[in-house]
């Protein structure tokens, strides 16, 4: 064989083995890339179900609380309605000072006698 085919040969055989490498180094990154592809992909699919899952019991806690919110609002309307009915401090002073003005250990009645005098027949 001439020089010159061999070493056209070796130079083939050289960049298809340099071919080779870097094709299977090719491929063993695309393999690393697939796999962690998939291990987002798992992830981002558990932290979906546990986002779900969360907002779940979110939904639940804030239903919670608005029958909780809705169970007080008629509490403070039942304890209105009841302070309604109640007396007033001013009405109870007022009242206080009525009964003290016919307390009989404080107030002085008008006898039948004094209003005989005072009518002018007695």
């Amino acid at each position: 064989m001439p020089k010159d085919v061999e070493s056209i040969l070796n130079e083939l055989v050289r960049r298809a083995n340099e071919n080779s490498r870097r094709i299977r180094a090719l491929e063993e990154r695309n393999m690393l890339i697939e796999t962690r592809v998939g291990n987002m992909e798992g992830a981002i699919l558990r932290n979906a179900e546990l986002a779900k899952t969360k907002l779940e019991e979110l939904n639940e806690k804030l239903d919670n609380f608005s029958s909780q919110l809705l169970k007080i609002e008629n509490d403070v309307s039942k304890i209105n309605k009841t302070l309604e009915k109640t007396a007033k401090k001013t009405e109870l002073a007022e009242l206080e000072n009525m009964l003290s003005l016919f307390n009989p250990l404080r107030s002085k009645f008008i006898t039948k006698e004094d209003v005989l005098k005072l009518i002018g027949k007695g």
